[in-house]
């Protein structure tokens, strides 16, 4: 499954660097995805900006803030801008600052400019910023050293660049995606950061399993191998759980009820791609929220009209927030799966 919930066969494989800790998608794997993976078909981010999207830009916003602690930045450039939203948000903040961006999808890069950015399609020489960011892009490229090399020529004299993206130091769903096609721990990111030319200034861990660097020129600098070990066996494990989830959903299924899933969002598209005899099943969805119901084909029904007496609730939801959606829905008979795959 692609990023944007787009199914396109591929099974999700992966290597893994014992010395940095990070996964890749197999070469065999990777020619498999569509030649233009972020071509004209790619959705995610294909409209403007909706109030997730914002709230979602915002949470980023302060933490690039919180990273940058100086004066407001001359300028931004986006690398990877999606539909602008998180320059939007970054405007609130810094409203002097000029704001470009790069987005390599047509209709994602349309909505950007919607907004009234100036978006281009790809890096090119000559476009410089004071402040260079990168936001859950590095991930998605081929060579993720080229990539940050190409951010360090972006960044103006005096200037920076900040970098977010998965921390891949422990599975989780970003690794279920094909279109992610590295997995880097932090280990991984600040070496291939290194060799790219930048200086790790400061770090920003945060939850929700995502990682921040700010980065400024340096000379490149090759680092010896790291001497510790990094076992495969979290990630291989983590997959292997995924594939067995179609058959672990379905001795836990009540053949005599109703089967309704509670998710519109990310996880009920993995569900969809890594269980489809239980997403074959799913009689309807409901959600707090419907957006995002479309293009699951399934219909849709408010939370109130679950039938205890009859209805099975499966949670197509993260690990994490199940054990409270179980809670909030205890008078059901609710389907979890979070002790087979915790994060």
């Amino acid at each position: 499954m692609l990023s944007d919930g787009a199914l396109v066969g591929v099974v999700v494989e992966r290597l893994h660097c014992r010395a940095c800790g990070a996964g890749w998608l197999p070469a065999h794997e990777a020619a498999r995805l569509p030649r233009r993976t972020f071509g004209d078909a790619y959705a995610l981010g294909a409209a403007p900006p909706t109030a997730a999207d914002i709230a979602r830009a915002g949470g980023y916003a302060a933490r690039i803030a919180r990273l940058w602690a100086g004066s407001p930045p001359a300028s931004l450039l986006d690398v990877g801008c999606g539909n602008g939203a998180l320059l939007g948000a970054l405007r609130a903040l810094w409203p002097e600052a000029r704001r470009m961006g790069v987005e390599v999808a047509p209709r994602v890069a349309a909505a950007a400019r919607a907004t009234g950015i100036p978006v281009a399609p790809a890096l090119r020489p000559g476009m410089r910023a004071a402040l260079v960011l990168s936001v859950n892009v590095v991930e998605h490229t081929p060579d993720p050293g080229a990539f940050l090399a190409s951010l360090r020529r972006a960044v103006a004299p005096g200037g920076a660049a900040i970098v977010i993206c998965p921390d891949g130091s422990q599975p989780w769903i970003e690794l279920l995606m094909a279109d992610h096609r590295w997995s880097l721990s932090p280990a991984a990111l600040e070496r291939l950061a290194t060799e790219a030319g930048f200086r790790v200034v400061a770090r920003d861990p945060a939850p929700g399993g995502f990682q921040a660097l700010l980065l400024r020129p340096a000379l490149p600098k090759r680092l010896p191998p790291p001497r510790a070990a990094i076992p495969a066996v979290p990630r291989r494990d983590y997959l292997a759980a995924w594939r067995a989830l179609d058959a672990t959903l379905a001795a836990r299924l009540d053949p005599d009820r109703r089967l309704v899933g509670f998710g519109v969002g990310e996880v009920a598209r993995l569900l969809r791609a890594f269980a489809p005899a239980t997403w074959a099943r799913i009689a309807a969805l409901t959600a707090d929220d419907r957006a995002g119901v479309e293009g699951l084909a399934k219909p849709f029904i408010p939370p109130a009209a679950l039938d205890p007496a009859r209805d099975s609730l499966l949670l197509a939801l993260r690990p994490g927030v199940q054990p409270s959606l179980a809670a909030r829905f205890a008078d059901c008979h609710v389907i979890r799966w979070d002790d087979l795959i915790p994060r």
